[in-house]
């Protein structure tokens, strides 16, 4: 694969922190091109707190 997919990940990926872990690990392994917008993170943010 020469390029990697664009993934979208949601505040559901991003919170608990188990998900979002294994989730990272996988973009930062090369396999996907995370990204997420301010609204997903002020989201996953909210649910946090």
């Amino acid at each position: 694969m020469d390029h990697p997919v664009t993934a979208i990940y949601d505040a559901n990926v991003l919170y608990p922190a188990p998900i979002r872990d294994l989730f990272l690990r996988i973009a930062q392994s090369g396999l996907v091109f995370a990204r997420w917008t301010e609204l997903i993170h002020d989201e996953w943010v909210r649910n946090l707190l």
